[in-house]
């Protein structure tokens, strides 16, 4: 009778993975081209990996799962599945049905609040603007003010009424009381990365609603984890505009028109 060892069954999986790995880092350049200008194979190596261990918490273990799972952290963030904003994905990842017809409404949610939002990106002739990303992001980028405890419930409310007004079609999609969410969560994590002037904080709510509440710890984002991981090193100031850099370029290198 054959037997095989737990060093050759180890083995085994481990090859049976980095096969995975491979087909999936070369599905997910097929799948969206734009992403190979923001990001290199080994971020995308670690999106993967994350993505694994994450699908299988929701008990996404067949390959189709998983596929469509790290699909969707590439075009919504990482952390998609706690984001506020991303409301839709709750119910499907954690029914209690079986794991296919979860997938299928998954899917189906992620394609209708695509659709819903789309208008955001897009001029009145329905195309993509180079250009209008990055300028809808500066208009976060206000003067610095240090805030008060009074102040700060002042700043939600008017970030709330900013979002509204330069995405319109994702906050309607979002709904009020998770657009009101996402602006509290992402206000407590830029407060955790010593970010307590206006300007910082501000920044930092229009990142997380175009790059996902988690930027600061998604592989697509390497240049938000490199400025808020300087905590005690630098100044708020320059943080800030290192995140402002970060941004703004890869905003521009995503949107760029093809040659």
């Amino acid at each position: 009778m054959l037997k095989i060892s737990a060093t050759q069954l180890g083995a085994f999986e481990r090859a049976a993975l980095a096969d995975f790995e491979a087909r999936m880092l070369a599905h997910l350049k097929r799948f969206s081209p734009r992403h190979l200008r923001i990001v290199g194979d080994p971020e995308l190596g670690e999106l993967i990996v994350v993505g694994c261990t994450r699908a299988e918490t929701y008990g996404l273990v067949s390959e189709r799962g998983t596929r469509i799972y790290i699909e969707l952290m590439l075009m919504f963030g990482a952390g998609f599945d706690t984001d506020p904003q991303h409301a839709w994905a709750v119910e499907p990842l954690r029914a209690g049905d079986g794991e296919f017809a979860r997938l299928d409404r998954l899917r189906d949610a992620a394609w209708r609040f695509l659709d819903r939002t789309a208008s955001d990106d897009l001029d009145a002739a329905g195309r993509s603007q180079p250009g209008r990303a990055a300028a809808e992001l500066q208009q976060f980028a206000q003067p610095e003010r240090t805030l008060s405890d009074e102040a700060g419930l002042d700043l939600r409310a008017r970030l709330v009424a900013l979002l509204r007004r330069v995405f319109p079609a994702k906050c309607e999609a979002i709904g009020e009381p998770a657009l009101v969410r996402t602006v509290e969560q992402a206000l407590a994590k830029a407060r955790s990365f010593a970010l307590i002037s206006e300007r910082g904080q501000a920044l930092f709510v229009g990142l997380a609603v175009i790059f996902g509440g988690d930027l600061h710890g998604d592989p697509q984002f390497m240049w938000a984890r490199r400025a808020l991981a300087e905590v005690g090193d630098t100044n708020e100031r320059t943080r800030i505009e290192a995140l402002l850099r970060g941004a703004i370029g890869c905003l521009d290198r995503f949107w760029a028109e093809e040659e």
